[in-house]
């Protein structure tokens, strides 16, 4: 790996963290954001896609799609 990958690297480290923490402070988990992305990337999506997609049961699709 050359220097400048290894500082990308740690550029991106860094950067997911300060994101983590970032949504920490507004509730937001990882799980949360993962529908958020999915639903703003792919407006319109039905639940059962997202299901699908994020491969969750449906009891977790619920909660997290209708909060």
């Amino acid at each position: 790996m050359d220097d400048t990958e290894r500082k990308m690297t740690k550029i991106a480290r860094e950067v997911s963290k300060f994101t983590v923490q970032t949504m920490k402070e507004d509730g937001i988990g990882t799980a949360e954001f993962d529908v958020i992305y999915l639903v703003r990337h792919n407006p319109g999506i039905t639940q059962t896609k997202a299901r699908e997609t994020l491969k969750i049961d449906k009891g977790a699709a619920a909660n997290q799609l209708c909060q």
